[in-house]
């Protein structure tokens, strides 16, 4: 489902719980994975929007998030981003932190192989990743024209933006600092992971 008409993502309906968005286009890109075992749904998904990917962009390491990257890397062979400072948690080089530490030990993904690095700026195709931490140390929002691929750093309770809830957070006051960063951005499609995407003008929201 394309989330506004000319905006050029999509939502894609098989991730429904912990949406991934795709840009297709010259270089389509994906932006997260959602659970283990989506992998073939979401690349079914993709192709009938002009896919494959080409690159997979990640928001952070949450297994709803990265669960299908190494899936989709070896069935499509697309390079695979991840922010520095998230990098380590995805490899298992360090673990998370609190809850997840228990959700990572009941339900591993496998890792994708080798992903490239991102840092504040950095373009992957049409997107460009602007750091939001706070939901994890590395969390990234993917800026295109007109929308922000937001991940978790933030959802809606009660018609409003909040962050994420501060058991599954990493640092509360910088999730909340990444809310006032997006605010701060201006009228943009703010596509969330676990809530509908949605228009924001920094005050007041309207759904699609």
């Amino acid at each position: 489902m394309e989330v506004a008409d000319g905006l050029g993502v999509h939502k894609l309906a098989c991730t429904k719980g912990s949406y991934a968005y795709f840009v297709p286009g010259a270089v389509p890109v994906l932006v997260d994975t959602g659970l283990p075992g989506r992998g073939p749904a979401i690349l079914q998904e993709c192709e009938s929007l002009g896919g494959p990917p080409a690159h997979i962009v990640i928001t952070h390491y949450d297994v709803d998030h990265i669960g299908s990257a190494a899936w989709l890397q070896e069935a499509t062979g697309a390079t695979v981003w991840v922010s520095a400072e998230d990098a380590p948690y995805i490899a298992g080089e360090r673990r998370r932190p609190g809850m997840k530490r228990v959700v990572a030990s009941l339900v591993r993904p496998a890792p994708p192989k080798a992903p490239r690095l991102l840092r504040a700026g950095d373009a992957v195709g049409p997107l460009t990743a602007v750091p939001t931490p706070g939901h994890t140390p590395g969390h990234l929002a993917f800026y295109g024209a007109g929308f922000a691929a937001v991940g978790d750093a933030l959802t809606v309770r009660g018609g409003r933006p909040v962050p994420m809830a501060g058991l599954l957070t990493w640092n509360s006051a910088q999730a909340a600092q990444s809310v006032a960063k997006l605010r701060a951005a201006g009228a943009r499609w703010i596509l969330p992971a676990h809530a509908e995407p949605f228009w924001w003008d920094g005050s007041r929201i309207s759904s699609v």
